[in-house]
């Protein structure tokens, strides 16, 4: 069930971390966040719907949100997956007026800072930080368009693979050998976020679970073979710049 509750004192300390605060001032950070509300989600509600008033906008701090189009079929696609700190639902502060394109439905209980336009932009007026923040965000958003767009008509394989890194939190610039993160995702929705079927996603991952390249059990996978998911991605795994694929 959601909950909605003004901030707390310990919930106001932790705001730094978020991109939209940390180059505020304290002052400035609380009188932000105190005209905001926590919200809570439980997996499966609706933070919006597709053709609301966008009138709202979240900044996560735990969990994460899909947004999704539901098809005549009444198949879903995912658009893209989002997780803290990122955004949900600003296109209501460039565009006066406008309606939600998707719905956005959280993924694990999440907990995010919920702002209302009108009273976002009054407070935000004369602190141009935050607005560059926002530059940065949509910037963010504009790339995620264009890295979606790319992969469309490569191999569904290939697709999967760029999806595996991304969650994993792989880059190739770190030299040090750390361990990919578990991903916390179902086949179901790998396969709603790269465009396949369900089906199609579980062959491709039981026969990279069978070569070794991967490990999973219920809702998580595991990358083993980290060159190997490389070379399906066909991403070079020594020089220096970021993974390209699904951003969230």
């Amino acid at each position: 069930m959601t909950q909605t509750i003004k901030p707390s004192d310990v919930f106001l300390d932790g705001l730094d971390d978020l991109p939209l605060f940390h180059c505020l001032p304290a002052k400035q950070r609380r009188a932000l966040a105190e005209c905001a509300s926590v919200v809570s989600y439980e997996p499966g509600e609706f933070l919006f719907r597709e053709g609301e008033p966008a009138e709202r906008f979240f900044i996560l701090k735990r969990g994460r949100v899909k947004m999704r189009r539901l098809c005549r079929s009444g198949k879903e696609a995912v658009l893209h997956l989002s997780a803290p700190p990122h955004m949900i639902g600003c296109k209501g502060l460039t565009i006066p007026g406008s309606r939600f394109p998707a719905d956005a439905v959280a993924v694990d209980p999440v907990i995010a800072l919920g702002f209302r336009r009108e009273v976002f932009l009054k407070q935000v007026a004369h602190i141009p930080e935050v607005f560059f923040s926002l530059l940065v965000e949509l910037n963010r958003r504009l790339s995620e368009i264009y890295t979606l767009q790319a992969t469309l008509l490569e191999p569904t394989e290939k697709r999967i693979a760029i999806l595996l890194l991304n969650q994993a939190g792989v880059d190739p610039a770190l030299p040090d050998g750390r361990a990919p993160k578990p991903i916390h995702m179902t086949k179901s929705l790998i396969a709603a976020i790269v465009g396949t079927t369900t089906e199609t996603a579980i062959r491709v991952l039981s026969r990279w679970k069978k070569t070794g390249l991967i490990c999973s059990e219920r809702g998580k996978i595991t990358i083993r073979d980290l060159a190997g998911i490389y070379a399906i991605a066909e991403i070079e795994a020594s020089p220096p710049g970021p993974v390209l694929g699904f951003q969230v």
